[in-house]
C-alpha cells in the first residue's frame, strides 16, 4: 500500500472517530435536556447506532446516488468509471430506504421491529465481515486490508452483544416503552 493511501486512510479514520464522538455529545446533551421521555428511555448506544445506521449511512447513500447521476448527466448515462454503476444505482437507493425505515425510523421509536432489524444488520454484518476476512486471509491481503476487516468484523460484534445484552432488550420489551 502507498503511503498516500495510508495516510488518507488514518485521517479518514480520525475524522470520522472525532465525529462519533461528537454525535456522541449531542446524544448525551438530548438526552439530559429534551422534553421528550423517548430520549430518557432509548440507550445511548441505541440512539448512537440509529443515528448511524438509520439516519447518516442512508443520507451518505443518497447523496452518493445524487453525486452519481449528476456526473452521468455531464459525462454521459453510459459513464461508470469511479462512480456506480446503473445495476448499483438501482439497488442502493431502495436499501437506503431500507435502512432508513427500519434503523431510522422504528429503531429511533424503539420499536420491536427496529430492535430485531438492528439485531440482523449486526449479525449479518459480522458475519459478512468475517467471511470476507477469511478470504483475505486465503489469499494473502496486505496487512491494512486484513486490520480494516477485522476490526469492522470486531465492532458489528460488539453491536451485536450490545443488543443482546439483558438492560437494551428489557428497554425495548418493558412495558415502560
Amino acid at each position: 500500500m502507498e503511503k498516500g493511501f495510508s495516510v488518507v486512510l488514518g485521517m479518514t479514520i480520525a475524522y470520522a472517530v472525532s465525529f462519533f464522538g461528537l454525535l456522541l455529545a449531542y446524544i448525551v446533551y438530548q438526552r439530559n435536556h429534551h422534553k421528550d421521555n423517548l430520549w430518557r428511555l432509548r440507550p445511548i448506544g441505541v440512539s448512537f447506532f440509529a443515528a448511524v445506521y438509520g439516519y447518516i449511512l442512508p443520507l451518505l447513500i443518497v447523496a452518493n446516488a445524487f453525486l452519481t447521476l449528476l456526473v452521468k448527466v455531464f459525462r454521459g448515462m453510459e459513464y461508470n468509471y469511479l462512480i456506480w454503476t446503473d445495476r448499483v444505482l438501482i439497488l442502493t437507493v431502495p436499501a437506503a430506504v431500507l435502512l432508513f425505515w427500519l434503523l431510522g425510523k422504528l429503531l429511533w421509536r424503539m420499536k420491536s421491529a427496529g430492535y430485531a432489524s438492528a439485531l440482523a444488520t449486526g449479525i449479518v454484518l459480522t458475519a459478512t465481515m468475517a467471511v470476507v476476512l477469511g478470504k483475505s486471509i486465503a489469499g494473502g491481503g496486505s496487512l491494512h486490508l486484513l486490520g480494516a476487516y477485522a476490526t469492522a468484523a470486531l465492532w458489528h460484534m460488539l453491536w451485536v452483544i450490545y443488543f443482546f445484552s439483558g438492560n437494551v432488550r428489557r428497554a425495548f420489551f418493558s412495558p415502560r416503552s
